[in-house]
């Protein structure tokens, strides 16, 4: 009797354990999909900083236009308070260009003919809407500054220094991927710090010309080696709350516009500002590591607008675009007081992110459902 209470026993106990191993083997499987779900899902946090991008560039494209000076340099008038606060969005706006590199840095550019062909049908596509744009503005306002616009759409797919720079990091990308992957932390931290040495030095300081004040492709190099050494580093620096990476944002902030008021006083009217300026570069480290910090989960909407954030950058600066819109600015400074002028600019910063989001979506229906559905798997 026990012999076969025993028998049964041992059997139901090989059952419940056969019974355990597949449930645990079905939880690794659903936790395996859901870390590949999670790989393909973009971080909201990041695409916020994003779409924060690219209002920045509105406002740093904006900033000289309101300061009534395209050289770059700087200078006081008697409305002292106006001039300090026109210095601050300068500062605040100023690190656009290399927080967006950071976050291409930070996850890793992978060279693939889908990504290379969506890259360039987007500046292909923008082309094209500005030509349209321009040809329809030009209609209602004046006659056109371009005696062709299909030599204008031609000239323009790759306008401003910007996508240059960019379509040769992405190029270069898997040498940088590949010099990455050999460092250990000390020896990309030690190697970033011999580069950023000669970018202050030879870049900021004596404008070598291959640094094009950190217009060019080795300078988005440097900044991409950054955003890998984000996501590896253990320095305790870089591991601050992220209310303080904020404070330190800001607060480099204004030491820029105290900066820039100590040269005026001296008598040098020559601009702090620059991509290389290594305060600019910690500002844009801090700025970056605060919304990388930030918890906000997965959400669709901030998704769906980040994902044309690069549309902005590619219709508001076109050249046959931008005059216009400088124009529009202009007016608004005209017609509005100092704090409402701003506020009213914002407004059209909003209108032009959203003008472009609307136009990106066919752009993003064609490429889906005619181009990439023609690419190789």
């Amino acid at each position: 009797m026990f012999g076969v209470l025993a028998l049964i026993s041992k059997g139901l106990r090989r059952v419940i354990i056969a019974q355990m191993l597949e449930i645990n083997e079905r939880i690794d499987y659903l936790n395996d999909i859901k870390m590949v779900a999670a790989k393909n899902v973009r971080e909201s946090n990041f695409e916020l900083l994003r779409i924060v991008l690219m209002l920045l560039v509105l406002l740093i494209h904006y900033t000289p236009v309101r300061i009534a000076d395209m050289t770059g340099g700087i200078s006081l008038t008697d409305s002292i308070w106006k001039d300090l606060a026109n210095l601050e969005l300068k500062s605040l706006s100023i690190v656009c260009v290399n927080c967006f590199v950071l976050i291409s840095g930070y996850f890793g550019i992978k060279l693939k003919l889908r990504s290379f062909l969506n890259l360039l049908f987007q500046m292909v596509y923008w082309s094209a809407i500005c030509v349209a744009f321009a040809a329809t503005a030009y209609k209602v306002f004046g006659p056109p500054a371009s005696p062709s616009y299909l030599s204008a759409f031609f000239s323009n797919i790759v306008s401003g220094w910007f996508p240059e720079a960019y379509l040769i990091l992405f190029v270069l990308s898997p040498l940088l991927n590949a010099f990455i992957k050999s460092c250990s932390e000390k020896e990309l931290g030690r190697y970033i710090i011999l580069f950023y040495l000669l970018s202050t030095i030879g870049g900021y300081l004596m404008r070598f010309n291959n640094f094009n004040e950190g217009m060019s492709a080795m300078s988005l190099a440097g900044l991409y080696l950054i955003g890998a050494y984000l996501r590896i580093t253990t320095l305790k620096i870089f591991a601050l709350k992220a209310k303080y990476d904020l404070m330190l944002y800001l607060g480099l902030g204004v030491c820029m516009v105290v900066l820039s008021v100590l040269l005026i006083s001296v008598g040098i009217t020559s601009s702090p500002y620059g991509y290389l300026n290594p305060v600019v570069i910690v500002m844009s480290i801090y700025l970056f590591l605060f919304f990388k910090k930030i918890n906000i989960g997965h959400s669709k909407v901030i998704n769906y607008f980040s994902a044309s954030a690069f549309s902005i950058y590619l219709f508001h600066y076109n050249p046959i675009v931008f005059g216009w819109i400088c124009k529009m600015w202009t007016w608004i400074n005209e017609n509005f007081g100092v704090m409402s002028s701003l506020l009213v600019a914002f407004l059209s910063f909003i209108a032009i992110y959203l003008f472009c989001v609307v136009i990106d979506r066919i752009r993003i229906l064609i490429y889906s459902r005619c181009v990439d559905r023609c690419l190789p798997n």
